[in-house]
């Protein structure tokens, strides 16, 4: 049989996201292929079709939980509400995409951890600094456009403002998977509230 590009995309997409599930609940070591063919429902053969190894299936989840990430922020961001919405519109995001993907957290660690001393080393770290350039490029427009409309202070460096937003993301994520105590949603409230006031401009 020969498969249509749309059934090979369906298929590939099925794959990734039954790796994604045996990598959060086996970690990325423990799990085999044969383990992501079993829960994609298909032969350990056809994972190979689509994908040369285990390490590029970790490769394609990373990709998938970060272009998830990408569109929803695209989205976010790319909306005429006022810009002190915005700005908790997307806080909100990164607690919305921490409390439905905080099993995958382990997987994004064990993506970094692979990528060391690995013969993926260099285009692993390609990959994470491509994509913390696009999330911060993303978030610096959004402070550059506040500040052409006056909403926020023109002293305010963009692009720290950006990498300290990702980072305090980032960090929450990471708090939330070993501490369920951590409400995400509570904490980028107060955070948003304390990041607006710092960087509204003075009234008129």
């Amino acid at each position: 049989m020969i498969f249509s590009p749309s059934d090979r995309a369906s298929k590939r997409s099925l794959l990734v996201e039954a790796a994604a599930r045996v990598f959060a609940e086996k970690g990325y070591a423990a799990t085999r292929v044969a383990d992501i063919a079993a829960h994609a429902g298909v032969g350990k053969g056809t994972v190979y079709e689509y994908f040369s190894s285990k390490e590029e299936l970790l490769f394609a989840v990373f990709e998938l939980i970060n272009h998830d990430i990408t569109v929803r922020m695209r989205t976010v961001l790319g909306g005429d509400e006022p810009t002190e919405e915005q700005l908790f519109n997307l806080l909100r995001l990164g607690a919305e995409v921490i409390t439905e993907q905080v099993q995958l957290q382990p997987v994004l660690l064990d993506f970094w951890a692979a990528s060391r001393g690995s013969d993926f080393e260099a285009r692993h770290r390609e990959a994470v600094v491509a994509t913390y350039h696009l999330f911060r490029g993303m978030v610096s427009d959004f402070v550059r456009g506040g500040q052409s409309r006056g909403d926020f202070r023109s002293d305010v460096d963009a692009e720290a403002v950006a990498a300290t937003v990702i980072a305090a993301v980032d960090g929450l994520g990471i708090q939330s998977y070993f501490d369920s105590a951590v409400d995400a949603r509570a904490v980028t409230e107060s955070f948003g509230r304390m990041l607006y006031d710092s960087l509204s401009a003075e009234p008129a």
